[in-house]
């Protein structure tokens, strides 16, 4: 009489139905991975979609006219084309250069469900969370474009600050900028 736990089972029976049930789990495990992540992808990209309509494009589009007005009225103004004061050149290329110094991530509101996210999960694992290398990488990479850009548009004399502009130092930049706009006379949009 053969036992199961005999080293040699030859029962076909059992065989077949243990790699049925192995087959089964694997596929299981498989389509619910599978599930997850295509969960989070699509999660990931409604959350792309609805952060770049309501909050990227719109600031990213501001901070690039207010920088391309500025710099259109000291190109203008150097050229003779447009007449103005020294006080309100330098008020202008002083505007300018703080402009160019705003990075996105300094003026953004932050993503609060996101930063909740994190903290469960540092709780609920006990680990750090710590950004991708590649994604810190790739943010330096950026930072260091927009400081080589921010040098070539903006008075380079500038010494850097150690604190980074708010949403509030840009909406006084707007202010002082339609300041100027409304001085010389010029009609433009600025948000």
């Amino acid at each position: 009489m053969e036992s199961p736990w005999d080293d040699d089972i030859t029962n076909d029976t059992h065989n077949r139905e243990s790699h049925w049930e192995k087959l089964s789990s694997d596929f299981t495990n498989t389509g619910y991975r599978e599930g997850i992540t295509a969960g989070k992808e699509g999660a990931l990209q409604e959350g792309f979609d609805s952060g770049f309509a309501h909050t990227g494009a719109p600031l990213g589009r501001e901070v690039g006219r207010m920088r391309g007005i500025s710099a259109a009225i000291l190109a203008l103004s150097k050229k003779g084309s447009l007449k103005c004061d020294p006080h309100t050149v330098q008020e202008t290329q002083t505007i300018a250069s703080q402009l160019a110094e705003i990075r996105f991530s300094d003026i953004a509101p932050p993503d609060l469900e996101a930063m909740e996210h994190a903290r469960e999960h540092m709780q609920n694992t006990g680990e750090d969370l710590v950004m991708d290398s590649e994604e810190l990488e790739e943010k330096r990479n950026v930072e260091s474009l927009e400081d080589m850009l921010a040098g070539m548009s903006a008075d380079s004399r500038v010494e850097s600050k150690t604190r980074r502009p708010t949403m509030q130092d840009f909406e006084s930049l707007k202010r002082r900028l339609e300041s100027v706009v409304g001085q010389l006379g010029l009609h433009a949009m600025l948000s």
